[in-house]
């Protein structure tokens, strides 16, 4: 598992001071509102002020003291240690940790999950292998198993059968 992992990017200044308007890319941005610092461009930051509201936010940075300097700062994207971060409520998994598993269907290894995309309903996990591309919403009744050590998520054949979409 990744040790830190990417939890935002900057999207303009806001105001005079150095604040800045960020994206944050998580289910649950009150979690991220808890942080102390953050890493930019390699280097640890002290968050002074940060405010979440919905899928943006607001955090101030020391170091950060003008629009100037917050400006120069529009599109970089902030990092953040795991350990700085709770752990997930259980059947819950940070998505760094889902991309690269391998994925299983009745005993056979169909590929690696590339990618995980967000919709409202739920979560959309593409897989791909040597040949193919595939992917299928991540639902209890298709899921029969994540394990991170294991390094595989398990997939129930009826449902997926149900569900896959192939591209």
């Amino acid at each position: 598992m990744k040790s830190e992992f990417e939890i935002a990017r900057i999207v303009k200044p806001r105001g005079l001071k150095g604040e800045m308007k960020v994206e944050f890319y998580s289910s649950d941005v009150g979690r991220l509102s808890r942080l102390k610092r953050v890493k930019l461009d390699g280097e640890e930051r002290e968050i002074e002020k940060i405010s979440a509201d919905g899928a943006y936010g607001f955090i101030k940075l020391a170091g950060v003291d003008g629009v100037e300097v917050a400006e120069l700062l529009r599109g970089r994207s902030l990092y953040a240690n795991r350990e700085d971060l709770p752990e997930p409520e259980d059947g819950e998994h940070y998505i760094v940790d889902i991309i690269g598993l391998f994925v299983i269907v009745d005993g056979e290894c169909i590929g690696r999950v590339s990618d995980v995309l967000q919709y409202g309903s739920a979560d959309v996990y593409v897989v791909k292998s040597e040949k193919s591309s595939l992917s299928f919403p991540a639902l209890e009744r298709v899921i029969t198993g994540i394990d991170l050590k294991g390094g595989r998520i398990t997939l129930n054949k009826e449902a997926f059968d149900s569900v896959v979409v192939y591209n």
